[in-house]
């Protein structure tokens, strides 16, 4: 009888997808290539192609990719001032600079001047969704201060966070493009959710509705935010009935570098030592997704790094790449891929253990599952898998770093 697993991510967020040609990095391009390069969402090839001379909205889209978001922002106002044919490149960029930041009041009248500009852009209209979506005052953040903190243990990434006075733990959860909680932990947290509503797709790919609520102050150790947007969604199925936070991605920029010990501390905002870290960015984000690039059986190809996901999660893409491996060393069987809105089942390939290159480590999956499906916002328009939080926990720990773009895995 064929074995059947699964693998949980209770939260997803709907996002626009790669070409498959993005999944195995190449080698360093030629720089009369990099236009072409950015059209194909090439962000790591891109970087390694850009000079001085290249366009300015190629460097602009290189800094927005590796989270260099003030100068990404200072060249992309210059281009909406003064470069009409790639103005309405750069109100894009702008909007995904704004939106991963929590900065949505911003990004609202980012659109309304794009439309305004562009009337017919394709990009216009498929932002307008986001505009409404995102109709929330801007996040404003404290200062960053370094801390040390106790977590948890084991299991999700979790850090103790206060939400106006009222402490609980919350996910770490680096796949998510805003904060979001469970309906019943809004109502514990005394928070006012708001009537309107929208819908994200979940990890197995279902529709999930969601509504809105904004907490005057969100703590985090000696981190102070204010007008923290949570999305608040009634989960079914596994987490029917659940008390769940995360903490997403504006307030993980905000929070700059996150260094995770498996002993049970982490320590926030603080810089990540030189010899802990890789030479080069293995992070960036493209459009709603971070991703990781990472080395595998000589290869270097693309997950999305996914901290609220428990297991990392191969994909048909992997299938493809790997064709070989998967047809000779696989266990054939059905895995369920189960998300806040509930569950689907695949056809499902086991490998008794699988090596990723993260910086210079080598980071062993055992086993390792490929679900033949391509969800996109598990890596399936993208990347070769979902890396979860099982990749980053076998060892003391690993270090998250915003500011430089790396991942590192002690």
């Amino acid at each position: 009888m064929p074995g059947r697993r699964g693998v949980r991510r209770w939260l997803g967020f709907m996002a626009a997808g790669l070409t498959a040609g993005a999944m195995v990095q190449c080698t360093r391009p030629a720089a009369e290539d990099a236009e072409q390069l950015f059209r194909q969402n090439r962000w790591f090839d891109l970087r390694a192609a850009i000079s001085e001379r290249t366009p300015a909205l190629l460097r602009a889209a290189v800094a927005t990719a590796f989270n260099a978001g003030t100068e990404a922002e200072t060249l992309l106002w210059e281009i909406v001032r003064s470069q009409p044919d790639a103005a309405d490149d750069a109100y894009e960029l702008l909007c995904r600079v704004y939106r991963r930041s929590g900065l949505y009041a911003r990004l609202g009248e980012t659109h309304r001047q794009w439309a305004a500009a562009f009337p017919n852009s394709t990009g216009v209209r498929r932002w307008a969704e986001d505009r409404d979506k995102f109709s929330r005052p801007d996040q404003i953040n404290g200062a960053r201060t370094p801390f040390v903190r106790e977590h948890p243990g084991t299991g999700y990434p979790r850090l103790p966070v206060s939400v106006n006075g009222i402490a609980d733990d919350f996910i770490v959860d680096t796949g998510a493009w805003q904060s979001a909680l469970t309906d019943k932990e809004a109502r514990k947290l005394g928070l006012t959710i708001r009537e309107e509503s929208a819908t994200l797709l979940d990890a197995s790919g279902r529709p999930t509705v969601f509504r809105t609520a904004v907490a005057d102050e969100v703590t985090i150790g000696d981190m102070r935010f204010r007008n923290v947007s949570f999305a608040v969604i009634a989960p079914a199925g596994h987490f029917e009935g659940a008390e769940l936070g995360i903490i997403g991605m504006p307030i993980l920029l905000a929070i700059g570098t996150i260094q995770w010990s498996t002993s049970g501390t982490v320590t926030l905002g603080a810089t990540v030592p030189a010899s802990s870290a890789a030479t080069v960015p293995n992070l960036a984000f493209d459009r709603s997704r971070l991703l990781l690039s990472t080395g595998v059986l000589g290869k270097t190809v693309l997950t999305i790094l996914d901290t609220g996901a428990n297991t990392t999660e191969l994909n048909a893409n992997f299938a493809d790449t790997f064709p070989e491996l998967v047809r000779t060393a696989g266990k054939k069987g059905k895995a369920d891929i189960t998300g806040i809105g509930g569950s689907q089942t695949f056809d499902s390939v086991e490998l008794p253990e699988l090596l990723f290159r993260i910086g210079n480590k080598d980071v062993a999956i055992r086993p390792a599952s490929v679900t033949l499906q391509r969800i996109g916002i598990m890596g399936g328009e993208c990347c070769v898998g979902n890396a979860g939080h099982d990749l980053l926990l076998q060892g003391r720990g690993f270090s998250l770093d915003f500011a430089e773009m790396r991942l590192t895995v002690d």
